[in-house]
C-alpha cells in the first residue's frame, strides 16, 4: 500500500479522505494548507499527494509548483470544489496526475489512487 498526503483546508474533507484511504490499507497524513503540506513533503517520503486547489494560505497551484520543483516525479492528484476547468487544465499541464471535483465519486477516486500507486517508479 501507499503513503498518501491529503492537503485540504477543510477539516471534514481531510477526515473523510483519511478514513476512506486508511480503510483501504494506506498510511495517510494530512495537512491543513499548502505550507503545511510542503513541510510534510520536505521531511518524509510520500507516494501520492491529494491536493486541494483553493486554500487560503497558499493555493494548490503554487503548492503543486513547489512540490514538483523539489520532486519532479511526485504523484499529485488535484481536488477542488470550484469546478474551474482553466485551473484543472493548468494543474494537469504543470504535471498533476489527475483532477477530481468535490463532491467525490469515491469509486473513481479509488481507481485513480490504485492506478497511480501501481505505476509509481
Amino acid at each position: 500500500m501507499a503513503r498518501i498526503l491529503v492537503v485540504d483546508d477543510e477539516e471534514p474533507v481531510r477526515k473523510m479522505l483519511s478514513a476512506f484511504l486508511s480503510d483501504r490499507g494506506h498510511t495517510v497524513e494530512t495537512a491543513a494548507g499548502g505550507k503545511a503540506g510542503l513541510e510534510v513533503v520536505s521531511r518524509s517520503v510520500v507516494d501520492l499527494v491529494l491536493l486541494d486547489i483553493n486554500m487560503p494560505d497558499m493555493n494548490g497551484i503554487e503548492t503543486l509548483r513547489r512540490i514538483l520543483a523539489e520532486n519532479p516525479r511526485a504523484a499529485v492528484i488535484m481536488i477542488s470544489g470550484a469546478g474551474d476547468e482553466t485551473l484543472a487544465r493548468r494543474a494537469l499541464e504543470m504535471g498533476a496526475f489527475d483532477y477530481i471535483e468535490k463532491p467525490f465519486d469515491v469509486d473513481y477516486l479509488e481507481k485513480v489512487v490504485i492506478l497511480k500507486i501501481s505505476t509509481r517508479p
